[in-house]
């Protein structure tokens, strides 16, 4: 038995989405599912398949009609000879999978699962793609979340029987930094100039609440003590209003897992504002590396994050929220710091391994 995994998040695509759908193939085929991937993708001008161990690959292309992209689609998946040992068809984040996917279900026969993660939930809910989505996630068989939050939400909006809350996975080893990145970490700590360095980490847009952040930190009484990093791609006219207000920021492009670690390993503190979300891949991979946690209390953060135990919340809508917590960051020892982000260490390299987020997807699906 083998899984069709419908996706637009996927190597060589960048991103938390793609990170993740990239674990959980991995994983699946490791436990001997045979998993065939259909990205679309805009890297690609023609559809190309490769095999792979358990499975294979499919670029799909993207183009500027969105009808135009799914017809194509759906006629090159229909003629693919792995259909027949297909057990489900599974969507994964985005909106061509999610329209795509229950047609495919119906014409082939084969139950759907949908696989909501952030975005495509957060904000097609409130957009013309909600019909879309609710229709899909009414026809799907099993539906799987990474916030309870969501799991909530969506059994309150179509009373279906089989949400399941399952967290993200991580290998804290994986996270650890090797001897040949001590004096890049030694260097970027001393590059700050004994300032204290808050990292922020992922794609730096609005929504992700790096504009009220930065509004709310320039009135932070404490701030010359601190440098902002900004890990990540960002829009120019964001960079523009930041780069105004009399705070000190360093802006860093997108970096790769290697060079990923050594800022995670050189910051203070690992800040998530986000107005909404998932449960990011940076809140686990920056508790994997023993970092001082703020995030905002949304989504799978606050799933994760046990308020002043191992991490900080505080309220996005309320400026007065970060800023307190900020204060009472500022204010603990190093000790205490150090008690809460090894408390949250342990409980992610317990509770949220990757097996223990594979074995979840197994038992439900029996493949």
């Amino acid at each position: 038995m083998s899984l069709l995994f419908i996706t637009q998040h996927y190597h060589p695509s960048k991103g938390g989405m793609a990170e993740s759908c990239d674990r959980i193939v991995r994983n699946f085929r490791k436990h001997k599912a045979d998993v065939h991937v259909i990205h679309f993708t805009n890297k690609r001008k023609k559809f190309r398949t490769e095999a792979a161990v358990q499975g294979s690959y499919t670029a799909v292309p993207v183009y500027n009609s969105e009808e135009f992209t799914l017809n194509l689609a759906f006629q090159f998946i229909e003629g693919l000879s792995i259909l027949e040992d297909v057990k489900y068809i599974v969507v994964f984040g985005g909106h061509l999978p999610i329209v795509l996917g229950p047609i495919l279900s119906k014409c082939l026969e084969k139950p759907l699962v949908t696989f909501i993660r952030g975005n495509d939930f957060d904000e097609a809910i409130f957009s013309k793609r909600r019909e879309a989505l609710l229709y899909t996630l009414k026809e799907s068989k099993y539906i799987f979340t990474v916030t309870s939050e969501k799991k909530d939400k969506i059994t309150k909006l179509i009373q279906h029987p089989d949400v399941y809350f399952t967290h993200n996975g991580i290998d804290c080893n994986l996270w650890q930094p090797a001897k040949s990145q001590l004096k890049r970490i030694d260097t970027l700590k001393s590059s700050s100039e004994e300032r204290k360095r808050i990292v922020i980490v992922g794609q730096l847009k609005a929504k992700k609440g790096i504009l009220e952040f930065s509004t709310t930190f320039s009135v932070f009484s404490h701030k010359e003590e601190y440098e902002i990093w900004m890990v990540g791609d960002i829009e120019a006219s964001t960079k523009e209003y930041i780069d105004q207000l009399d705070i000190t920021v360093r802006f860093f492009s997108f970096v790769n897992k290697n060079e990923l670690i050594t800022f995670y390993h050189a910051a203070d503190i690992v800040l998530i504002p986000s107005f909404y979300d998932g449960m990011p891949n940076v809140l686990l991979e920056a508790g994997a590396s023993k970092n001082l946690i703020i995030g905002s209390n949304v989504g799978g953060i606050k799933d994760v994050i046990e308020h002043e135990k191992d991490g900080f919340l505080f309220n996005p809508l309320k400026p007065s929220s970060l800023l307190e917590i900020l204060t009472k960051v500022h204010r603990l020892d190093q000790e205490a710091k150090n008690e809460i982000s090894n408390r949250l260490f342990d409980k992610i390299s317990n509770e949220y391994t990757e097996e223990k987020e594979i074995t979840n997807y197994l038992n439900k699906l029996q493949v």
